[in-house]
């Protein structure tokens, strides 16, 4: 599906699931003649997910920062979080917010319905208080209200993460983030959410698993190649897969599998991280986690990269 906006996109919000987020996921950002809509849940085929388990991110020396993007999984959206690199990078909070705004996410499923704005303030309180201060235009695409409530904790984790990643948050305190729309407290948010208390960070919008590495589109050197994530625990356990892509989907082999592994040593207790052996390609790693009840597969999470001499 094109881009490109016309007055038909109006009748998105009352569109199929696939319509209405695969044109987010393909354009990702919103424009100001869109209107968004979170899915008609499948009841049918929904299998029940655990709370995320994601952790604050901790201080990161290098170059990249965290931003949080929305993506579609098991008839709901859920939060999910990409590292990249910002040019000239002076304000973490900032640089990270900013690009939220205006760039798009390397995983084509990932997506975002704010509209695109360069202003961006930001400052920390003593007391862990993120103050950020974006332009109203920001706001200018219409929503429903689960996707308000979902762009509000975009933009709440991807500054918390980035006050975190920079390490300038106070220890012991729960970092919180209060909005400011041109200076001034108090805007209804894509006419839906009062702006006018600080916001937390909430669980339940986080995805329960994502992938960290490789990153969508990444390049990896042939030999031992890591596969980093997080992960909630599910009732029956978590899964990974790699598949090494061939010229069709037909080529397309399973080249090694196994279960997850959360913790150990220097991880976190939510997080998993192994190598395996690779030679040159194209490959596909996944990781799923299964609901006991139903032996289905839940909050799949898959990241194309390239692996090269």
């Amino acid at each position: 599906m094109s881009c490109s906006r016309s007055s038909s996109r109006t009748r998105l919000a009352v569109l199929g699931l696939t319509v209405v987020l695969g044109t987010l996921a393909a354009c990702g950002l919103g424009s100001a003649t869109d209107q968004y809509s979170m899915p008609k849940a499948a009841t049918s085929v929904q299998t029940p997910t655990p709370l995320s388990s994601v952790e604050m991110e901790s201080l990161n020396t290098n170059p990249h920062v965290p931003v949080y993007w929305l993506a579609e999984n098991d008839g709901t959206v859920s939060l999910y979080r990409e590292f990249v690199r910002v040019k000239d990078a002076a304000d973490p909070i900032a640089d990270s917010v900013r690009y939220m705004l205006t760039q798009k996410p390397a995983d084509p499923r990932y997506f975002s319905a704010w509209r695109p704005s360069a202003a961006v303030g930001a400052s920390v309180s003593p007391d862990n208080v993120i103050t950020v201060d974006l332009s109203a235009k920001a706001f200018g695409s219409e929503v429903d209200a689960g996707l308000a409530e979902r762009s509000i904790a975009q933009l709440v984790y991807t500054a918390t993460a980035a006050a975190a990643n920079a390490g300038i948050l106070a220890e012991g305190l729960e970092p919180s983030v209060r909005i400011l729309v041109d200076g001034e407290s108090g805007y209804e948010a894509f006419g839906q959410i009062p702006l006018d208390h600080n916001f937390v960070r909430d669980v339940h919008l986080a995805a329960p698993l994502w992938i960290i590495d490789p990153q969508f589109g990444g390049t990896e050197k042939a030999g031992q190649v890591t596969f980093h994530g997080v992960s909630a625990s599910f009732s029956g356990g978590e899964s990974w897969e790699i598949t090494r892509r061939g010229e069709s989907p037909e080529d397309n082999q399973v080249v090694a599998s196994g279960d997850l592994h959360t913790g150990g040593d220097s991880l976190g207790h939510n997080e998993f991280s192994f190598t395996y052996v690779l030679a040159p390609g194209n490959y596909t790693f996944s990781a799923w986690g299964i609901d006991a009840a139903t032996g289905r597969h839940a909050g799949t999470e898959s990241k194309d990269f390239a692996v090269t001499k």
